[in-house]
């Protein structure tokens, strides 16, 4: 029986006995080739019956995930120029940009790199422009790789697996990456070393350049996808979903599912790491090198991308960082970057 309330009837969603399904948010899924090719961000932990307090949760997430890249960016700096005050480097950084129209463009390139892979997922552009591929084969490329490297990931996983693992790995991935990528340029520039954050500039496009064509003709979708879907084990899981589903949330944001082969967080990680050296700065080098070898790890371990990915990546890497420096030579005459 439905109850009536102020005059008109009561929606059965908000009827006493409404299913715990009728409640739950819709997920839209968009289909290609017979699978799932946009995954949507599991939230069973904030779908409950109240979603006020489930919205509350999520903003709390990220808030604190903001709050932590902002306090990595200002350690990364303080390490990078340690008798500088970080957020004075930033500031100044930021105050000569908008005075010089060259360095605002220059800066505008870098970010449209972001803007254009947020675009190309959110329009659905890989979904339309993938999808020739995957139907002239009949399925993407994700079962070949599993063939080449068989269950190496699912073995890793397996072996290393813990939250300590998992929280840390987590950690790296989806906040100091991103943070790494802005502390460089904060740096370079502030340093003056006209031709390293050429380099970095030159080396940020190349890295995305090489790894579209990818992306768009060679569709592989990510480890714990195949196994849950293809496979039908959770050998590998996703274990951003251990932390919080506003990781995740942040996580699929800027990251399509079928974008895994070669890997951008490990191509983008080795150029930087490079780069880093000629700062003269040992330690800073050091601290980002190690990074960059836990973000490579992090793609593996949360289950995300393949080892054909991870090597693919590198290659990719080393070849953006050449490019990097074959193009910066016209700043050659320049003298090296002082020691931070």
């Amino acid at each position: 029986m439905i109850t009536r309330a102020r005059g008109r009837a009561a929606s059965p969603r908000h009827a006493p006995g409404a299913s715990r399904a009728l409640r739950r948010p819709r997920v839209r899924f968009a289909s290609r080739g017979g699978f799932d090719y946009k995954m949507a961000v599991r939230n069973a932990r904030l779908a409950s019956n109240s979603p006020r307090s489930g919205m509350s949760a999520t903003l709390v997430a990220r808030i604190v995930e903001t709050a932590l890249m902002v306090a990595t960016i200002l350690l990364l700096v303080w390490v990078a120029v340690p008798g500088v005050a970080p957020w004075r480097i930033a500031g100044s950084s930021a105050w000569r940009t908008l005075r010089s129209g060259r360095r605002a463009l220059y800066l505008a390139a870098c970010l449209s790199i972001l803007f254009a892979n947020y675009a190309y997922l959110h329009l659905g552009m890989d979904q339309r422009l993938t999808a020739s591929v995957v139907a002239a084969r009949g399925h993407d490329y994700t079962a070949d790789v599993h063939a080449l490297e068989g269950d190496a990931v699912a073995c890793l996983q397996r072996g290393l697996a813990c939250p300590p693992c998992t929280w840390f790995l987590g950690f790296v991935y989806v906040v100091v990456f991103p943070c790494i990528v802005f502390v460089m340029l904060f740096v370079f520039d502030h340093l003056r070393y006209r031709r390293g954050l050429a380099m970095l500039l030159i080396g940020y496009l190349a890295n995305y350049l090489l790894v579209l064509p990818f992306y768009l003709w060679l569709p592989v979708r990510e480890v714990f996808h195949y196994y849950r879907h293809d496979v039908g084990n959770g050998a590998v899981r996703l274990l951003l979903d251990d932390i919080h589903p506003a990781v995740m949330q942040a996580y699929r944001a800027m990251s399509g599912l079928d974008n895994c082969l070669p890997s951008f967080h490990t191509s983008l990680a080795v150029t930087m790491a490079l780069l880093t050296w000629h700062l003269g700065n040992a330690r800073f080098a050091a601290l980002i090198t190690v990074f960059a070898a836990a973000n490579v790890l992090s793609t593996l371990y949360l289950g995300i991308h393949w080892v054909t990915d991870v090597a693919a990546g590198l290659a990719v890497g080393l070849i953006a960082y050449g490019l990097a420096w074959a193009f910066s030579k016209r700043w050659q005459s320049e003298p090296a970057a002082p020691a931070a």
